[in-house]
């Protein structure tokens, strides 16, 4: 791999603390090599896969599954997303990796992150953060001095540690001694310029030990002059700026590596202060939520959160926190045009001490699931209704029951269940066929519903049977409550309106069990029971027809 993309030091410095699988690859013909894998994902390989191809470390389907995938990133120049699920330790692992194809001259890398969603709960740690470790390199100096014309008369302990030249071999000489023949010879002459006209000079100098590595100073040298004027010595400070200049060096190619793999990323990569003010913005930000970088820079990011995910924030009490922590939610953020895109958020406290004083930053990314969450949204309300009708089902009406019997107090103490069941239904399907039945039922639950003005909750609950719950009823006395009565003829009066399928005309009528509570049962169950053997008993007397329970237990 080109040592100037990204060094196994840094892959590991950026990817080695994030829960995710982090793996760095080349693609190398009609496969990929793995040339670094942070240490989460070496879990996953009985040996190191480091220099390997895939096809080798990794069994056929799997490894043919990750293929298809890495190959579509890299034929479409952009990131992707995919689900897919491998067997680790006796267990099926679902998982969610982001591939991002990286295009460097004529050489193409995969940058996979894998998450484990059936596992993990946390929030993923954002994985990046471009943070330095580091502080400044040692301040202590390199001291030496010379005469008029450059020979070397004294040297202090560091400058003999630094160069690894003893006093004795310095003493006498010149600093042609540990001249690197980096710099050309000019730069010299234009050193002895400055400082022979009694000026200071100052620069960037790189030296050579003893034995022929090299090491980068920050070089002043100050002309010394006797009470004439003249210069008779030259003392030179020199401050060693190796492991700065490496730290810089380094940095720059971490900024590098981290701006080639935000600009082909998807996600939404956000650096606030500790207030929430916006430092840093991924590309991201323009493709998805049309904001320029101008627009952002500086702004309270917060803003950009929809009202009811800062509630989620503020729950989470995250920014209050004076401690290093993090979390994961789902966050739905504002695009530019006023609509709104679902998230899954990622967002860390990172702590840096910048000249003596403690910062704190909130580094967010973002991934957006609009689409995942209105799949989600959809095959819940799939699970909680009726297909046909679309009405709520009876798992729906389990779920909905506790809350409708905290409704209950001493204004209202009852609750009433109608368990309604439409007359002669088996005869319309017999008779006309399951098109027309199935068109007969949705009307049938569109009477039920327009019978109680959407005041209550209408359920079906199986075939043509449907469930109807009345809470805050005070007028149960005597086994008999003129709030029911008035529903019941209002259900009987606009099923008798009718309707027309195919020509033909329909004026159904319905059978109604009512149990109530607590007279009828505490429970759900009990009262179902009560109210189905109340339908009964109605549907014994004929079409039409309605009971209570109090009257079938008499």
């Amino acid at each position: 791999m080109s040592q100037n993309i990204i060094t196994k030091n840094q892959f590991h410095l950026l990817y080695d603390l994030t829960e995710d699988y982090v793996f760095f690859m080349k693609k190398d013909g009609d496969s990929f090599i793995y040339e670094y894998v942070n240490k989460k994902a070496e879990e996953i390989f009985l040996k190191c896969p480091t220099g390997k191809r895939m096809e080798h470390c990794l069994d056929e389907f799997h490894y043919k599954t990750i293929l298809f995938h890495y190959n579509r990133a890299c034929k479409i120049k952009h990131s992707i997303f995919y689900q897919d699920n491998h067997f680790l330790h006796n267990e099926t692992i679902v998982n969610e990796t982001t591939v991002i194809p990286i295009f460097y001259g004529e050489e193409v890398y995969i940058l996979a992150t894998t998450r484990e969603v059936t596992r993990t709960k946390e929030m993923q740690e954002a994985t990046y953060i471009l943070e330095s470790y580091r502080k400044g390199v040692n301040d202590a100096a390199l001291v030496a001095m010379t005469n008029e014309v450059g020979i070397i008369e004294m040297v202090n302990k560091l400058f003999e540690e630094t160069s690894q030249f003893n006093k004795s071999e310095l003493i006498g000489k010149s600093f042609r001694m540990i001249n690197s023949h980096f710099h050309e010879e000019d730069f010299f002459e234009k050193m002895w310029e400055t400082i022979q006209k009694g000026e200071t000079w100052r620069g960037q100098i790189r030296n050579r030990t003893k034995y022929g590595s090299f090491f980068w100073v920050d070089a002043h040298i100050i002309p010394i002059t006797n009470e004439q004027g003249v210069i008779e010595k030259y003392l030179t400070i020199q401050f060693d700026n190796t492991e700065k200049k490496r730290i810089m060096s380094e940095l720059r190619n971490i900024e590098r590596s981290f701006k080639l793999i935000t600009d082909y990323s998807n996600d939404l990569i956000a650096i606030t202060d500790a207030e929430g003010y916006l430092l840093y913005s991924s590309p991201g930000h323009e493709t998805i939520l049309k904001y320029d970088k101008e627009e952002l820079f500086g702004t309270y990011y917060l803003n950009l959160i929809v009202d009811s995910s800062i509630k989620i924030l503020d729950a989470e009490e995250f920014f209050s926190s004076g401690e290093q922590n993090k979390f994961r939610t789902e966050l739905s953020l504002k695009t530019k045009d006023g609509s709104t895109i679902w998230t899954d958020t990622s967002i860390t406290t990172v702590e840096n001490i910048v000249d003596d004083q403690k910062e704190k930053w909130f580094v967010f990314v973002s991934r957006e699931i609009t689409d995942k969450r209105a799949l989600e949204d959809q095959l819940k309300y799939m699970a909680f209704h009726d297909s046909l009708t679309g009405l709520p089902n009876r798992r729906l009406f389990q779920d909905d029951f506790p809350a409708v019997l905290s409704s209950v107090s001493s204004e209202y103490p009852s609750i009433g269940l109608l368990y309604i069941d439409g007359d002669n239904f088996k005869e319309i399907n017999d008779q006309f066929g399951h098109e027309v039945g199935d068109q007969f039922l949705m009307h049938f639950a569109e009477k039920l519903q327009e019978s109680v003005n959407s005041q209550y909750k209408v359920y079906r609950i199986g075939g043509d049977e449907f469930v109807i719950v009345i809470d805050q009823v005070k007028d149960y006395i005597d086994s008999i409550s003129p709030t029911i009565e008035r529903i019941v003829q209002s259900i009987q009066h606009t099923l008798s309106k009718g309707w027309v399928i195919e020509e033909i005309v329909f004026t159904p009528t319905s059978s109604i069990g009512i149990s109530m509570f607590p007279n009828d049962g505490v429970s759900l169950d009990e009262l179902l029971d009560n109210a189905d053997q109340a339908l009964y008993a109605a549907k014994k007397q004929g079409k039409n027809k309605y009971i209570y329970t109090s009257a079938v237990h008499i």
